[in-house]
């Protein structure tokens, strides 16, 4: 119950309520199930002795009632209502069935699709502390053996409880004790079962979580590497890594399947023993057989209903058991983005933006990574004119990345804050909930990376990036391939033009064309606010040219940061900021650093003098 009741506490309210009329359902079922068996019995006393019928009390009363003239007749009407009441049963619990498999079924949906939605509510550092490998296991594969191997066997579960409650019920009431005696022996049988494997359910479960986890970490890591793995001959290492991960994982599964099957391999003999002694208990007490046939013929019949429904409670109540750690792992999981930030939903990104008309103030900003005792960046004071361009120039790990996501809202300060035209727009006691302040702050930017991510989908569509086709603008799309130097290989060498597919992460397009998308992209919204991070660094000499004089062409029209390794790329910007340690050690134009800078003339020999 515990599993079950934290699975089902992650639902909707909607989803847990829809479980009250699945339950009238059930127990409707139950009874009717509980009738099919109990008309065995005068079925089977009339054929044994038609004279019982003018004897017992029920069958005169409907004899006389339905005013039949011949016992035949009779025998005949009770069979026919015996066989359709077993038929409505069956149909009853067939439409059961599809009922609890709609609701499971609905039920993965919905954990899907929350589950997913609560790790794109989440802020950007959350998933800098978190392997995405792990997080795609969770909704992709977890999810689906919880509700395999929980939430279906729980319904299940009180689905057969009800269906044997209701059958014992009126076992107790035709044989109180034979039925006591049947349900001590095959109820204490099945709790010493249970109690023998229930240890070893538990061990398997436990390991079921860390082999899945390696299953899916060698297969992303081996995929999304492929070129480096190849060049490095180490495609060994990750097929070991699977091998050792999948083993464990199938020699789990295989194991929890064996344990579940035990009963059902023990009660049949014991059934039949069962019934053997009881009719010879029932002989040896001097009752006749035409005595007794109506008793055994119920009690062959409830246990023929009864025995597939008791093994499948005990593989329910094991296969709960083994995935019971996984249901633990994700009330966890979902309990603790909840908490956070997630429960809250993903905010629509909007069109409105946060103005600015002067400049942008950093005001002695810090931030620290969790991970490190040591700020990314320390008491940063810079003011960026609108309009101007920046340039951030330093060694690798200085900050400079650190400091643009800070800008953009994509991590929050631990210390001081960012103002426009002296509003403040972030600062370091911001929560993230305040999503739409961020998200219009964030309307503000364009953003090229050094890796850029492109879908396997079209030029069109990657550009446009995330929006549906029917509202891209390709007007838009054209212009900003034209600015960063793409459409002409677009138009000219792509047979399908914009329409052609890039392949998985732009596979088939080289690094200076992914590039170039990727400012493609940043320049599609037309932002205010330019932002790029090495995005020249995959390209060639000449290309990068080609697309900083672009850049350079929307010089005093757009506010861009540029950060940059190769000097000349920062050399026509308005500002230049050397940084150091997570400081900005200096600033000032490119000559100017040039000649009151040793550490930036130094810099400039080495990048630039091997061009």
């Amino acid at each position: 119950m515990s599993a079950f009741l934290k699975l089902i506490s992650l639902f909707s309210k909607k989803k847990r309520r829809q479980l009250v009329p699945i339950t009238i359902v059930i127990i409707i079922s139950a009874l009717l199930e509980m009738a099919g068996i109990g008309s065995m019995a005068p079925f089977m006393a009339v054929i044994s002795d038609t004279s019982i019928i003018k004897k017992q009390k029920y069958l005169s009363y409907l004899y006389d009632l339905l005013k039949f003239e011949d016992t035949g007749s009779f025998l005949i009407f009770i069979g026919v209502a015996f066989f359709i009441i077993v038929c409505v049963s069956t149909i009853l619990k067939m439409i059961v069935s599809n009922i609890v498999y709609r609701y499971t079924a609905n039920g993965k949906y919905e954990l899907e699709s929350k589950l997913f939605k609560m790790y794109l509510s989440q802020p950007y550092q959350y998933f800098l502390d978190r392997n995405t490998g792990e997080l795609s296991k969770k909704i992709l594969n977890e999810i689906d053996l919880i509700i395999a191997g929980v939430l279906g066997p729980a319904m299940d579960f009180f689905v057969s409880f009800f269906l044997i409650l209701a059958t014992f019920v009126l076992l107790i009431i035709i044989n109180p004790l034979v039925s006591i005696i049947a349900c001590i022996l095959f109820g204490g049988l099945y709790a010493v079962l249970f109690g023998i494997v229930r240890p070893r359910l538990i061990s398997y479960g436990n390991s079921l979580d860390e082999s899945n986890f390696l299953r899916f970490k060698s297969v992303a890591e081996a995929f999304g590497g492929i070129k480096d793995i190849k060049i490095l001959g180490k495609e060994s290492y990750y097929w070991d890594m699977y091998k050792g991960g999948a083993k464990l994982y199938t020699t789990s599964q295989s194991k929890n399947q064996i344990l579940s099957s035990v009963p059902s391999r023990t009660m049949q003999p014991l059934a039949v023993g069962f019934g053997i002694v009881l009719v010879l208990i029932l002989l040896r007490i001097n009752r006749s057989l035409d005595q007794i046939l109506p008793l055994l013929a119920v009690y062959a019949f409830a246990i023929m209903r009864m025995m597939p429904l008791i093994q499948g409670v005990f593989h329910e109540v094991a296969n709960i058991r083994y995935y019971g750690r996984l249901v633990d792992i994700l009330y966890e999981e979902m309990t603790s983005l909840s908490q956070s930030c997630g429960d809250s939903g993903i905010q629509p990104m909007g069109t409105d933006r946060v103005p600015f008309s002067g400049r942008i103030d950093l005001k002695n900003l810090q931030f620290s990574y969790h991970a490190s005792n040591t700020p990314a960046i320390k008491n940063i004071n810079l003011s960026i004119i609108k309009n101007n361009t920046i340039g951030l120039v330093g060694t690798t790990g200085c900050g400079k990345t650190t400091l643009v996501d800070v800008i953009m809202g994509l991590l929050i300060p631990s210390g001081g804050e960012i103002l426009a035209d002296d509003i403040p727009v972030i600062t370091s006691d911001i929560k993230y909930e305040n999503r739409p302040l961020l998200n219009s702050w964030q309307r503000n930017f364009g953003y090229v990376s050094q890796q850029i991510f492109l879908c396997d989908d079209t030029i069109a569509a990657n550009i446009a990036l995330g929006i549906p086709e029917k509202d891209r603008n390709v007007e838009l799309i054209e212009y900003a391939a034209q600015t960063a130097n793409l459409h002409n290989f677009i138009t000219r060498d792509l047979p399908e033009g914009y329409n052609t597919t890039v392949g998985e992460r732009g596979i088939r397009l080289s690094g200076g064309q992914r590039q170039r998308i990727g400012i493609a992209r940043a320049l599609y919204h037309d932002p205010p606010i330019l932002v790029m991070d090495e995005a020249t660094s995959a390209l060639d000499s000449i290309t990068e040219d080609a697309v900083m004089d672009a850049i350079h062409n929307l010089k005093h029209s757009k506010t861009i940061i540029i950060i940059a390794h190769r000097l000349s790329t920062v050399r026509e910007c308005d500002k230049i900021c050397l940084m150091e340690d997570g400081n900005i050690i200096d600033m000032g134009t490119y000559d100017y650093l040039i000649e009151n800078n040793a550490k930036f003339k130094n810099m400039a020999k080495i990048v630039e003098q091997p061009q």
